[in-house]
């Protein structure tokens, strides 16, 4: 299958979509996928993913028969952050204690971010959301290596459950993951969450490390460990709803 073929035919298919933007529609082949299927994000981007095997005109009559799915559900999201600024003047990194970062932008010809002393200053070619939000994701991936991987290390060495390594990732629909090698994978966008959450996610995930499953034997050593998990799970449920643009952005 040629990866080139099947974007092609996707943005025809797209481009008889109403309010269709190239920028905000991506397509994913993934050798997971078992069957075709479509994610519309918080900021109203749309993934298409797609398995190997799937055939141009496949995914082609996939996105037409979804359409009305699609723009309804779009514009649910997108009426929901009419107000929201294309680039956040701060970022608030509840997860340390908080801490409350300032942001200056500048029109240059190269892209970088440089943080310095409380302030991320942000340069680029065009000062917008393709440009500028893939900076500010990058910059919050190195921040979360360095300080959610350390409180992740603590959390194990509190609890006992040891994995081979954590790695940090930046999903779109999931808080963390682990896998049966032992490898536990966070969210990046737990910096932005409370203390408390992040913690709930990291010792979720250690717990997968006895329990590969959601049994009851599973949730009563989460219990063990966090007597109110149940608040944290209702409320990072809800947290995709009010994630920023910047963070919700496809590159």
């Amino acid at each position: 299958m040629d990866p080139s073929t099947i974007q092609l035919s996707l943005l025809e298919a797209l481009e008889q979509q109403p309010e269709y933007t190239g920028e905000e529609w991506r397509l994913r082949v993934s050798a997971r996928a078992r069957t075709l299927r479509i994610q519309v994000h918080p900021h109203g981007g749309v993934e298409i993913v797609a398995p190997k095997r799937a055939k141009p005109a496949e995914i082609k009559a996939f996105v037409a028969e979804h359409s009305d799915w699609i723009r309804r559900t779009r514009q649910k999201f997108i009426a929901g952050r009419s107000t929201e600024p294309l680039l956040p003047e701060t970022i608030n990194l509840s997860a340390l204690s908080p801490l409350i970062l300032q942001l200056r932008y500048a029109q240059g010809p190269v892209a970088r971010l440089r943080e310095e002393q409380g302030w991320l200053f942000v340069t680029a070619p065009v000062l917008d959301g393709i440009h500028c939000w893939p900076l500010l994701q990058n910059w919050l991936k190195r921040r979360a290596r360095t300080e959610i991987v350390r409180e992740a290390w603590e959390m194990a060495e509190r609890t006992g459950l040891q994995p081979r390594r954590f790695h940090i990732r930046l999903q779109r629909s999931r808080w963390g993951s682990c896998s049966s090698r032992g490898t536990v994978s966070l969210n990046a966008a737990l910096l932005l969450r409370s203390p408390e959450e992040l913690r709930y996610v990291i010792v979720h995930e250690l717990c997968h490390l006895r329990h590969m499953n959601h049994s009851q034997r599973y949730w009563r050593l989460v219990e063990s460990i966090i007597p109110d998990y149940r608040r944290h799970e209702e409320t990072l449920g809800n947290a995709w709803q009010s994630s920023p643009r910047w963070l919700s952005y496809i590159a």
